[in-house]
């Protein structure tokens, strides 16, 4: 008997070599093919993070130098006004040092004008160059101004007297006027007393007063002497007429 074989059955037969080969590199260069999709993805999202990260930082950067900048300029703006309040404070100091150097220097050509029109004497001569007397209340306000033609090499120590004229109980009289509320006559034993503390005069080229001189009960003032006395001695007098309250 012959080999009996199965009806449609059909041995496969081996590949060949030269296929294989084939579909291994094809294999492989798929693989490589993914491979580098895959990285290009992978370095694609890393160097999306690495940018988002660098934006943060700029913008925290941009924001720090911003405010840093405010600050300064504040700063700035506060220097600013300071210097401006200093600048305006020096200018008005320095123009009323100018006004008051400019009066002094107008004081003097007073003074010294004033001078020239002091008669010719000997050597610290006394004169009153300006006597006021004014009725204030029941007391007589006084001004006076003493100069001392070349002064000399001591200070002029005196006293100031004030002798008035007028009526009292309908008779002419003459009164030596105290300081208001001066009380000589309680004066300690030893002490001066108030009119000579408030008439005292030490001067070298001039010396102003001024004050209240009492009057006596129901004496009417007229006018006023002022005697510039040193010890005993009468160095200068003037008289002056009694004014109105003002």
């Amino acid at each position: 008997m012959g080999d009996i074989h199965a009806v449609g059955s059909k041995s496969r037969a081996p590949d060949k070599p030269g296929t294989s080969r084939w579909k291994i590199g094809l294999g492989l260069f798929t693989a490589l093919v993914i491979g580098v999709v895959a990285g290009r993805y992978a370095l694609r999202d890393q160097s999306g993070r690495q940018l988002a990260r660098l934006q943060v930082q700029y913008e925290q950067a941009v924001a720090q130098g911003q405010t840093d900048l405010a600050a300064a300029q504040a700063k700035a703006d506060l220097l600013g006004g300071q210097l401006a309040v200093e600048k305006s404070t020096r200018s008005g100091l320095e123009a009323t040092l100018k006004k008051t150097q400019d009066n002094l220097a107008q004081t003097r050509d007073q003074l010294a004008f004033y001078d020239q029109l002091l008669p010719v004497g000997p050597k610290g001569t006394i004169s009153v160059r300006a006597f006021e007397v004014r009725l204030q209340g029941a007391a007589l306000s006084y001004r006076v101004l003493l100069m001392r033609n070349a002064p000399g090499d001591t200070p002029f120590s005196g006293v100031m007297q004030f002798v008035a004229k007028g009526l009292q109980r309908g008779k002419v009289v003459q009164i030596k006027l105290e300081p208001a509320q001066a009380d000589a006559a309680n004066a300690p034993a030893g002490k001066r007393s108030a009119a000579e503390d408030e008439f005292a005069l030490k001067f070298d080229e001039f010396a102003r007063s001024q004050g209240l001189l009492a009057l006596p009960d129901g004496f009417v003032p007229q006018a006023v002497t002022l005697n510039v006395l040193e010890g005993t001695a009468l160095r200068a007098s003037n008289s002056a007429n009694v004014e109105a309250a003002d």
